[in-house]
């Protein structure tokens, strides 16, 4: 008799050691640039200054320098250019700051150099921006919002998927069937991203988006403002629209979050603005 495993069998396993990960919490968490944790850590102290910040993102040079073309774009431009990283960071703020620099380094973590799944994570990475961009054009409309908040929850809303990826890469049986790999994400990535932002000390707000952003019956009630959850899962299903995505062939009347963000059976269409130019202003960061 053979001991080779079935398909079904290998899967099942994988799935039993992604669930075992999730609540032993052994989950393999995706490791953000080293100028990104020591900027979370100095920010997050009490006794944190603009001089020490700016000490950290200097040791970056290509990430302070696109940092400061940042304080210098449309959005924030004052009457005298940024020269230097401390006056980006004045202009800024720290708190801007902090979300700023996540999202830059979010490239980091979507990359690898396994060929297996090299163009999965390459388009994770592209759909991952296009919601970033729209969720923070979407976060404009509300003014207790915050638009880098809304950019960064965007982007990492998909992140669970990153550790599903690295976990299957070397699973043939897995990695090589798209439609037994499409089954594993959809039922789990949330869960793993929930883990993966936690690990990270992300803030609530974000942590649920990741966590939350495909429950599309989430309803917290009218007495609750609108907040990321429900940008980046109205997001989410415009970034699919015209493509053949299940999210493409959602009734948008039925999902809350569109209810909540103002979207109603009188206005049948949405109208976010995706023209080149306003896609192009809040991309710019990952450039």
């Amino acid at each position: 008799m053979s001991n080779r495993k079935d398909t079904k069998e290998i899967v099942d396993d994988f799935v039993g050691q992604l669930k075992a990960d999730l609540r032993n919490n052994g989950i393999q968490i995706p490791t953000l640039p080293d100028v990104s944790l020591q900027a979370l850590f100095t920010m997050n102290r009490e006794d944190s200054s603009i001089d020490d910040v700016t000490a950290v993102v200097a040791r970056d040079t290509a990430m302070a320098a696109r940092l400061v073309r940042y304080a210098n774009s449309p959005a924030y431009r004052g009457l005298n250019r940024c020269a230097t990283i401390k006056a980006a960071i004045t202009r800024l703020g720290l708190q801007k700051t902090k979300h700023i620099l996540l999202t830059m380094s979010m490239k980091e973590v979507f990359n690898t150099g396994h060929r297996s799944i090299r163009h999965r994570i390459e388009g994770l990475w592209e759909h991952s921006m296009e919601v970033a961009a729209l969720s923070m054009l979407i976060s404009l409309r509300h003014r207790h919002l915050d638009g880098e908040v809304a950019l960064l929850a965007g982007l990492v809303h998909d992140v669970g998927v990153v550790p599903i990826l690295n976990k299957a890469k070397d699973v043939e049986e897995i990695v090589n069937n798209d439609e037994q790999l499409g089954v594993i994400i959809a039922s789990l990535h949330c869960a793993v991203g929930k883990a993966v932002l936690k690990a990270w000390n992300f803030e609530d707000e974000v942590v649920a988006v990741a966590a939350e952003h495909e429950n599309l019956k989430r309803d917290p009630g009218d007495d609750v403002p609108v907040d990321y959850v429900d940008v980046v899962q109205a997001a989410n299903i415009e970034s699919y629209q015209a493509t053949r995505h299940r999210l493409a062939r959602v009734n948008r009347l039925h999902v809350p979050a569109y209810r909540r963000l103002g979207f109603t059976a009188e206005d049948p269409d949405l109208h976010w603005d995706r023209s080149k130019k306003g896609m192009e202003q809040v991309s710019g960061i990952f450039l």
